[in-house]
């Protein structure tokens, strides 16, 4: 299996403490941020991360609003965007043509989330 290093962006502690922790029991290497605007600074002097996952609603920015910042900061070239959403009123098709990976529905079980994640066709098609 592939390691990654994980940028995981949730406004609620405890999502942020389990997906970190079963993400970095699989080996890959985590960083966290309980808000957007934080992420952004981050990623604005590191861009080393493979995956992003974010919620969608924090305050701040709102998870589409932040994928909009990270393709600013990448310069087209960004990594891999999960967007998770308990939202059944978005438009998925159009997040998806927006370039975002992939969306997660909440609720979700932790363990259901990393195969998700780390099983995506996304990922598993990239050319080593």
């Amino acid at each position: 299996m592939n390691k990654y290093r994980i940028l995981i962006v949730d406004d609620e502690e405890d999502i942020l403490e389990i997906c970190a922790d079963a993400f970095a029991d699989l080996g890959h290497e985590v960083e966290t941020s309980d808000c957007p605007l934080k992420a952004v600074d981050l990623l604005s002097h590191d861009q080393s991360f493979d995956l992003i996952i974010s919620d969608s609603k924090m305050p701040g920015l709102s998870g589409q609003q932040f994928f909009l910042k990270v393709k600013e900061i990448f310069h087209g070239r960004y990594p891999y965007f999960f967007l998770s959403t308990g939202d059944l009123s978005l438009n998925y098709k159009q997040l998806k043509e927006d370039g975002i990976t992939d969306v997660i529905m909440k609720p979700y079980d932790v363990d259901d989330l990393v195969a998700f994640v780390v099983g995506n066709q996304h990922l598993n098609n990239e050319v080593a």
